[in-house]
């Protein structure tokens, strides 16, 4: 490539950026200034991730910089960027929520649905012509004045500044990144809290590497949790949880509560020749037939469960976990109940322990590393009393890929050759993988039983309520689709899940066929066991499980992205796709609309409204 459509290319994207840090300062106006210096750097430093990321874009597309026929595409593109940042700056104004491809695709073509006047879309199709034409002068412009005049080789522009920018780019974003990782593993709040204000945000996070990083520069980043207010955080976040101070009547004899959570359990799975204990647990219990997880992954699942919350919200929950933990967790502590958690999994990541468990005390929380040993240490300390209520979570993760039991638990054959082969064909006969997945669920099935016979045999069932589920779902190509394991989609094959309900003194079997969901599980606890009276809306998005509505619009989430759930049809919020639960090469099925913009409503309930704007913002 000649080396001035290089130089012009790169100052072309620099320009750009400049005109970006216009709509970015923006989101800083929006967001309560930082009151730290760790903040207000965290903040500044926050530059260098969006020029890394222009810069990241520039260097893909240095082939359209070669003739003047592609030129323009790279302007475009730009332009596009500039018309996304314009169109969420103003969305994030009036719903404090960034837009995703579902809310632009409803901008363009369901106008009307968004409840703004014309005048709002005529005025943007304007602004949208005036930016792609600017940029595509900016772009002609700069690739002229990098031309070399007829008297001298040399450039107008040089090369070396460019260079200078991208170093400083590197360093504001090193250091962006260093705040985060730090910040995630000591709670700094007043870090986090930055997060959900910034658009297409998604700052570097490493709790591997926080430790290192604080005996590096220990005087920066000191190895120190953050100990900021709770009200004072409240302030600073873009969430408003609860709605209002929930008022709950103690019953006469407080029950106990167990959760058994089982990691990627499909629903399926749930058989006597799968799992012959839990099946049998079934028979004096109430099953959920049709049991949504809040996502397809493990943070959404424990997210809505714990919260009774679309798992759309935890993002900016997560920013600020000290302001905004789960009410459920928050009353089961005000009631006095002992809370005890049994895992080998690391809550400490994604900030899952700070906000379900803040109020758990470290002799309470039992992290072990096999399920075995986990299941042994709640034999141990589980000590049912008709004095003292207590809550137990057990989560056991046998049953995620690769999939861990003893040879001994080895009922299904044959087994694959190589775990995880189906990598290399992702169209491969599935039944070795399933096999192999079975056998784990039923090791966890034994683990189970253990469990479940306890409770019976210490007669605590007469006085417990009990929830068993799992955190999401597995997919072994049932789709015919090419997807196995989890995270990657959100049919029936990655998010319907089993969900067992048994209430003290259950004996006898009940069948529920109704649609219920992860974020149903807390509103039913909190006004069944709890006695909390206050409207459900005011802290939950969910249903009571005995009282379930005949049709459901749900939010599902998995690692990065979002889904609607509308009567069984699924809309990606990342691409638009849409589809069948049940099947996700059916896509000529339609979806009501007037329903998704329930649903959207919902998701938008506990984040500030503009009657609060004042309050979040700091200013008057």
């Amino acid at each position: 490539m000649n080396k001035r459509h290089f130089v012009a290319h790169g100052y072309f994207t620099l320009l750009v950026l400049l005109f970006s840090l216009i709509p970015i300062a923006s989101y800083w106006w929006m967001m309560p200034s930082p009151d730290s210096t760790h903040g207000q750097l965290y903040l500044l430093s926050s530059i260098g991730y969006y020029g890394l990321l222009l810069t990241i874009i520039g260097l893909l597309c240095l082939p359209l910089a070669m003739t003047r026929f592609t030129r323009p595409l790279y302007a475009l593109l730009l332009a596009l960027w500039l018309i996304f940042l314009g169109v969420d700056v103003a969305t994030f104004s009036l719903y404090l929520f960034h837009v995703d491809w579902i809310m632009l695709e409803m901008f363009v073509m369901d106008f009307e649905g968004l409840g703004l006047p014309n005048i709002i879309l005529f005025t943007a199709i304007a602004a949208a012509v005036l930016i792609i034409a600017g940029c595509g002068w900016l772009s002609r412009w700069v690739h002229k004045k990098a031309t070399p005049t007829q008297e001298s080789d040399r450039l107008v522009f040089g090369a070396a500044p460019l260079y200078l920018v991208i170093s400083i780019m590197a360093i504001l974003f090193a250091i962006n990144s260093s705040l985060n990782i730090w910040a995630n593993k000591y709670h700094r709040q007043e870090v986090s809290y930055i997060n959900p204000y910034l658009p297409v945000y998604r700052p570097v996070t490493s709790s591997k590497h926080a430790e290192t990083l604080a005996q590096l520069a220990p005087a920066i980043l000191p190895p120190v949790k953050g100990k900021m207010d709770r009200a004072a955080i409240q302030e600073k976040s873009v969430v408003r949880y609860p709605l209002e101070p929930l008022q709950c009547a103690a019953p006469a004899a407080e029950p106990s509560i167990i959760m058994l959570v089982v990691e990627s359990w499909q629903a399926a799975a749930l058989n006597a020749e799968v799992m012959p204990n839990v099946t049998r647990f079934s028979q004096q219990a109430t099953q959920f037939d049709q049991h949504i997880s809040g996502g397809s992954a493990t943070i959404p699942g424990l997210f809505s469960l714990f919260y009774g919350l679309h798992a759309s919200y935890y993002p900016a929950f997560k920013a600020t976990p000290a302001a905004n933990p789960s009410e459920f967790t928050e009353t089961l502590a005000e009631r006095g109940y002992q809370q005890h958690i049994f895992t080998n999994s690391n809550l400490d990541r994604f900030a899952m322990r700070s906000l379900i468990f803040p109020r758990v005390p470290a002799e309470n929380f039992y992290q072990k590393k096999t399920d075995a040993a986990v299941v042994d240490q709640f034999l141990q300390h589980y000590k049912p009393s008709h004095t003292e209520a207590r809550f137990d979570f057990v989560f056991l993760t046998s049953s995620h890929s690769p999939y861990k039991y003893p040879k001994k638990f080895t009922r299904f054959t044959p087994l694959p050759s190589v775990k995880g082969g189906y990598a290399f064909n992702k169209y491969a006969d599935n039944t070795p993988y399933k096999n192999d997945y079975y056998n784990s669920l039923y090791y966890v099935d034994h683990l189970l039983g253990k469990i479940l016979n306890h409770l019976k045999k210490t007669g605590a069932l007469e006085n417990t309520w009990v929830i068993v589920t799992g955190d999401h779902a597995e997919e072994f190509n049932e789709n015919a689709a090419g997807f196995w394991g989890h995270g990657s989609n959100f049919t029936r094959w990655q998010t319907h899940t089993p969900l067992l309900v048994h209430a003290p003194g259950q004996t006898t079997a009940q069948r529920e066929q109704r649609v219920s969901s992860h974020q149903d599980i807390v509103p039913t606890l909190m006004e069944n066991v709890l006695g909390c009276s206050t409207a459900r809306e005011a802290y939950s998005t969910g249903a009571n499980l005995f009282a379930l509505p005949e049709t459901r619009s749900l939010v599902m989430s998995s690692y990065y992205n979002n889904a609607y759930w509308v009567e069984g049809t699924v809309l990606d919020r990342s691409n638009g796709k849409q589809y069948a639960w049940t099947d996700i090469n059916n896509t000529a099925i339609s979806l009501d609309k007037q329903k998704l913009h329930q649903v959207q409503d919902e998701e938008r309930r506990f984040f500030r409204d503009s009657n609060s704007r004042a309050l979040v913002s700091g200013k008057h």
